[in-house]
């Protein structure tokens, strides 16, 4: 890599490397799985740099959807993820967004990764189900298929609290 493509990498990585973390963390519920899986995705794209892709970002994207499905192939293999606590979070917005982000994770990790894969790419990053079966690298059905599943799942976990309560209330 020149000097000159490694200025122009490292750019890439400041300006979007907020938002792919944070597409990182959502395929992959636990947070340092999430990062390393970023950084792997990262260093596949150095490889390819000097070729001037036409969407670095969405190459690192699907390296990101790539490694998400393995590491659900391997889920044996994996450790559970651990419930991070935010001590930064001391505003009531700070608490909310933080509360949102938990109970998203939470939802999530409901989830077999491929359902996980589809209702993020189809529901959080609005993708067309031609576009989340291309980046799931499946049929059209099969995409549409994960995403029913993971939604209904979703449901229900937020259905059982309010039914639980309605049960117990005389």
């Amino acid at each position: 890599m020149t000097d000159d493509e490694e200025a122009d990498f490292s750019q890439f990585v400041r300006d979007r490397g907020d938002a792919l973390l944070r597409r990182a963390r959502l395929l992959i519920p636990d947070d340092g799985e999430a990062e390393d899986a970023l950084q792997t995705a990262l260093l596949r794209l150095t490889r390819h740099w000097s070729r001037q892709l036409d969407s670095p970002q969405a190459y690192v994207q699907r390296t990101l959807v790539n490694l998400a499905a393995d590491r659900g192939r391997r889920r044996h293999l994996v450790a559970a993820p651990s419930q991070a606590v935010d001590t930064a979070a001391t505003s009531s917005d700070h608490a909310e967004a933080h509360a949102a982000r938990a109970r998203l994770d939470e939802l999530l990790s409901l989830l077999p990764p491929r359902q996980r894969i589809a209702v993020v790419l189809r529901v959080i990053d609005g993708l067309s189900e031609s576009e989340t079966a291309a980046a799931m690298g499946t049929s059209v059905g099969t995409a549409k298929s994960n995403l029913s599943r993971g939604l209904r799942t979703i449901r229900e976990a937020l259905a059982a609290p309010a039914s639980c309560l309605e049960r117990t209330q005389p």
